[in-house]
């Protein structure tokens, strides 16, 4: 079955932030039941980019934390 990711205003504006580029796009697909099914799609001037939660490390009570982690995860 088809999972849709939303467009994250947070995270864009977050990246935004951390890389400098005004024209990345964020979305992602949060699955409340199925952490692991969870994921962001990042989108920038030439490439798509699929992170899977279970890729990235972090605090799973904080949503900073995870977007912090989706940085490290593409950016380092």
């Amino acid at each position: 079955m088809p999972k849709y990711a939303n467009a994250s205003a947070e995270a864009t504006e977050f990246l935004r932030q951390q890389t400098g580029s005004g024209q990345l796009e964020c979305y992602t697909y949060i699955d409340p039941d199925q952490t692991e099914d969870s994921f962001f799609i990042v989108k920038t001037s030439n490439k798509v980019i699929h992170v899977s939660f279970a890729e990235i490390t972090y605090e799973t009570s904080s949503y900073t934390s995870l977007l912090e982690g989706l940085y490290r995860a593409i950016y380092e």
